[in-house]
């Protein structure tokens, strides 16, 4: 066998993006509200054209947490995808929300910055995302291997909604766009 048919005659392993929308849908998710970014670029066509999710694009990070804070008073789960700089943008409305009402609330982001990070500015996001993760009190968990992204959703919906707060996951590894290196 040829090493270009023995490649074709693997079963295709589901990637990153695959495993994103499943584990939305099976963690009950019903709208995900987001900013594309690169690192995420191959989920969002599949979110758009997702017949159980109603994917909501925003022009500013500042409109995610009100539009999550909407659902989750209409009773129905959302999540908000954005890059870790994002999270700066958006620290006047999750303050306000999480501080004010305690509403859970579920953020999905790349780390953009981290290992192999092949643009001068992604350093920078790296740099000030835990510490601002940290100052809005919002938990977070790096998820790193492709089998972790299911079950990692599902873990931060059930984690927000016990405990009223606020959760991050944050993208690393195989479970993102890698750098061309």
């Amino acid at each position: 066998m040829t090493q270009a048919a023995e490649l074709s005659a693997r079963p295709a392993s589901p990637n990153y993006a695959e495993l994103l929308v499943a584990g939305l849908k099976e963690a009950d998710v019903r709208i995900v509200a987001s900013l594309p970014e690169s690192l995420l670029k191959k989920a969002y066509p599949l979110l758009q054209s997702d017949k159980d999710i109603r994917y909501i694009g925003v022009s500013s990070e500042l409109d995610l947490p009100g539009i999550v804070a909407g659902a989750y008073f209409g009773g129905k789960r959302a999540v908000m995808i954005m890059e870790n700089s994002g999270v700066r943008q958006a620290c006047e409305p999750l303050a306000r929300l999480i501080f004010g009402h305690r509403i859970p609330m579920v953020m999905i982001m790349p780390h953009r910055g981290d290992l192999g990070e092949d643009v001068w500015w992604g350093h920078g996001h790296s740099e000030t995302m835990v510490p601002v993760l940290d100052a809005l009190r919002i938990r977070y968990w790096r998820i790193s291997r492709l089998e972790e992204i299911k079950p990692s959703i599902k873990k931060a919906l059930l984690h927000a909604d016990a405990g009223q707060v606020s959760v991050a996951l944050i993208l690393e590894g195989e479970c993102r766009e890698q750098p061309d290196a």
